[in-house]
């Protein structure tokens, strides 16, 4: 039986990493927005395990991880709707979308949380995210108020219906950030950011916090491009700040993005989560 998810991107304003030995009680606090944009995963089962992305063989061990852990072997086909590395969260939709897809080729029966923790914990193991599979697997603007598995997360959502202008300058390895960064320091920063936008829940204090979050951690330092994008932004009475993690910027009215260059992109905000496509 062939089947096709869906994952929604994601991008991530602020977050705070919680790392444990085990991955299921790792995760981040912060708050993110699913796109209408993402990954569509198609899979049917044969002797040899392959992963395909956008018509290329790749070794993928994220995904690998969750085929593994489910039993299959055959080909893997993702589509992606943003490049790898620049902080849209293509691993945890490619993983997230794979484990539902292999669930319903396979006939496992497996229930929603199963497949959303099973998707966290092989992004947890391989340090290619903390937060996007929780809130990949629900979808809108997603506020992680504990650092779980998605079945154990504490969260709330906004349905804000916003309309996003991004700015793809380029990657920036999660793992490696991971990494190299004070996480302690990462973690203060964002639990103070979060407690701020609790206080004031608005779109304008979502980007005003974000931005806070990547000035005060030094993150907007990797490229200089992404602070003269966001002043241009708000130079035109827009509102924009840095994706975490990566070399990209997202904004409301920011149209302005397309002088600068890199990818320019025009997106809305997905509701949904994860979920089969016809």
């Amino acid at each position: 039986m062939r089947s096709k998810f869906f994952a929604p991107a994601s991008i991530t304003c602020f977050f705070a990493p919680v790392l444990q030995d085990d991955p299921l009680k790792s995760g981040s606090l912060g708050v993110s927005i699913t796109l209408s944009k993402g990954v569509r995963v198609s899979v049917e089962p044969s002797d040899d395990l392959t992963i395909i992305v956008n018509g290329e063989k790749w070794k993928f061990p994220t995904v690998q991880t969750i085929a593994k852990e489910l039993g299959f072997r055959g080909k893997i086909k993702i589509e992606m709707d943003f490049p790898a590395g620049c902080g849209f969260g293509m691993s945890g939709a490619s993983a997230l979308a794979s484990a539902f897809a292999i669930n319903e080729a396979l006939s496992l029966n497996k229930s929603f949380f199963e497949l959303a923790d099973l998707a966290h914990r092989a992004e947890v193991m391989n340090r290619t995210g903390l937060g996007d599979v929780v809130t990949q697997s629900f979808g809108g603007v997603v506020v992680r108020k504990s650092a779980f598995c998605p079945s154990k997360c504490s969260i709330d959502r906004f349905l804000w219906n916003l309309s996003l202008d991004l700015l793809i300058i380029g990657e920036l390895p999660t793992e490696r950030i991971l990494s190299d960064l004070s996480l302690n320091e990462v973690a203060r920063m964002g639990r103070e950011c979060l407690k701020e936008f609790l206080r004031n829940p608005t779109v304008k204090n979502l980007f005003k916090q974000s931005k806070v979050f990547a000035v005060r951690t030094g993150l907007i330092d990797v490229d200089s491009t992404i602070a003269d994008a966001i002043e241009a932004v708000e130079s035109s009475d827009g509102l924009a700040s840095m994706i975490m993690l990566g070399r990209a910027v997202f904004a409301v009215h920011g149209e302005v993005l397309k002088d600068f260059k890199g990818i320019y992109l025009k997106v809305g905000v997905d509701h949904c989560g994860v979920r089969m496509l016809d």
